[in-house]
């Protein structure tokens, strides 16, 4: 019963390698936090949010009342998805803004 909802939710998942990664978490071989991480490593941020997206619509549109763990593990790879995304944006303008501090200031013109 599991293995046929998972196929149903990650059925034309593209691409293959962020389909593969989702498949793992769904069965619980890997955690989604993981699964996260060795998703982004593969692919871009954009790539790695519309697979989950597609996956939960699908889990929230064509679930069945049987596949209650796999829909409860769609929504904690989510979650963490958000979490991690706003964790990745807080730490690049937390780079930014050293980097705009630590940048060395151009030398006034002393001529008037």
């Amino acid at each position: 019963m599991e293995a046929e909802a998972i196929t149903r939710l990650t059925d034309g998942v593209q691409p293959p390698a962020i389909r593969a990664i989702l498949v793992q978490c769904l069965v619980g071989e890997l955690a989604p936090s993981a699964a996260i991480s060795r998703m982004l490593e593969a692919e871009g941020a954009m790539t790695v949010r519309a697979a989950i997206d597609d996956v939960t619509h699908r889990a929230a549109t064509i679930s069945r009342a049987s596949d209650m763990l796999v829909h409860d593990r769609v929504d904690e790879l989510t979650q963490i998805f958000v979490e991690k995304v706003s964790e990745l944006a807080d730490s690049s303008e937390s780079a930014k803004s050293r980097a705009g501090r630590n940048r060395p200031q151009a030398p006034e013109d002393s001529r008037t």
